[in-house]
């Protein structure tokens, strides 16, 4: 409880990143918040692959530091964080020109695709800042410190919740930036919490002079093995949103507004279990590290006990209160119906998201993160074919079960996959 108490505040403070940004963009109208809603399925997958440094880093040092090896474990996070700077400057050059044809598998255009375009581009153009921020935070959950993140996504949240209204509707000298500023003011605050970050990381000696950087295959091979199955799982995932969003667009922008108020209506609960996650990811880590196995289980499960009581809570409050949640956001009456039915769905099927999110950590800090995606990219494109099926049967409540359906079926199938135990037999590779 340590760990996960400072974990999941940490989640839910980087989920005030999408609430603060959609709050704003909400205030100019449905349209702006639509296209926020489009580009936020996109980032998704932007992140999943900017991010799989972070996650091969946290599973990496976690290991190396329950073996008690402190120069190892320093040696990945200083060089993981150049990694991630390199890496995050060429991906951000891929993505930008190819941002027309995801609009064009989204059936999006008009206003609407200009608006997404607008935030895109600024915040891919500004994207290490992201990913530096996430390597960081994974080195100090990596050595057990859940609590430094915590603090360093807090300081970022706080600023952007400033400087979001002011880029966004501009004051002063500050011209008023839109939907761009949105994304500026997150970018700002990422960045501003990285800085902080890495001085912190010098000052305790838990990295190595970063110039001193060299290529070392040993440790980028390691490291993208481990994250890139989980961030194969979140590209597709994402992609999967872009297809189901074309389903949900023949219901009009009131719709799609709708879908991303029922994701930020559910993100809380969701950052809650992606905090227990980061702790059961922690504590696996570093017990398989320290050669015992069947503690990492057994520490597992009991996170995912602990998960699923808050998910019973908050689903319930959130099913009972459905409208209230999305008013929150909105007051568009239209879009605040439909998110109410999509709450309802989503909040009955909570406890198996968390299992299948938690128990996805407990494989990644093993260092065994291939059977998450293997679960998790074919369930998740049943989404497509089952969003054309229901749809057709029960229209737009139709693609809501279709969505919250195949998180049932994820949650069974991964608890089902690491009760049979052939994560245990990971070992540490790197010396």
């Amino acid at each position: 409880m340590n760990l996960a108490g400072p974990a999941v505040l940490q989640t839910v403070v980087r989920s005030l990143f999408v609430i603060v940004d959609a709050f704003w963009v909400g205030k100019t109208g449905s349209v702006p918040l639509a296209a926020l809603t489009s580009a936020t399925f996109l980032v998704w997958g932007f992140l999943a692959l900017g991010e799989k440094i972070a996650v091969g880093t946290n599973s990496l040092v976690s290991q190396a530091s329950g073996a008690g090896n402190s120069d190892l474990a320093k040696r990945i996070s200083s060089y993981n964080l150049v990694n991630t700077l390199l890496f995050t400057i060429l991906l951000s050059a891929v993505l930008i020109p190819v941002l027309p044809l995801f609009y064009s598998l989204m059936n999006i255009g008009g206003e609407q695709e200009l608006l997404c375009n607008r935030y895109l581009v600024t915040l891919l153009a500004g994207f290490p800042c992201i990913t530096l921020l996430s390597t960081t935070a994974a080195i100090f959950r990596g050595y057990g410190d859940t609590r430094t993140p915590f603090l360093l996504f807090l300081l970022g949240v706080t600023l952007n919740f400033f400087l979001a209204p002011l880029f966004i509707f501009g004051y002063g000298f500050v011209p008023a930036m839109g939907i761009s500023g949105a994304a500026l003011s997150t970018l700002a605050a990422f960045l501003s919490a990285f800085v902080a970050g890495l001085v912190i990381l010098k000052k305790r000696n838990l990295v190595n002079n970063i110039f001193s950087y060299r290529f070392d295959f040993a440790i980028i091979k390691e490291t993208f093995r481990i994250g890139l199955p989980i961030a194969l799982n979140g590209v597709g995932f994402s992609l999967i949103y872009v297809f189901v969003s074309r389903f949900v667009m023949d219901y009009g922008a009131e719709a799609i507004a709708a879908l991303g108020i029922g994701h930020r209506s559910e993100s809380l609960a969701y950052q809650i279990t992606v905090g227990f996650s980061l702790a059961s990811s922690v504590l696996v880590g570093q017990n398989i590290g320290a050669g015992n196995p069947d503690r990492a289980e057994k520490l597992a499960w009991k996170i995912l006990g602990y998960a699923s009581v808050m998910m019973l809570i908050y689903g319930t409050l959130m099913f009972v209160f459905s409208e209230e949640f999305a008013r929150f956001f909105i007051n568009d009456a239209g879009v605040i119906k439909i998110s109410s039915v999509y709450n309802k769905i989503a909040a009955s099927v909570m406890v198996f998201s968390a299992a299948e999110i938690i128990l996805s950590g407990a494989f990644s800090g093993a260092g065994d993160s291939l059977p998450p995606a293997i679960v998790g990219l074919p369930v998740n494109f049943l989404r497509i074919p089952l969003a054309a099926v229901f749809a057709s049967l029960w229209g737009l409540t139709g693609i809501w079960i279709a969505i919250c359906s195949t998180v049932i079926l994820k949650g069974i199938i991964i608890a089902v996959w690491f009760k049979k135990g052939k994560w245990k037999n990971r070992k540490l590779v790197l010396k």
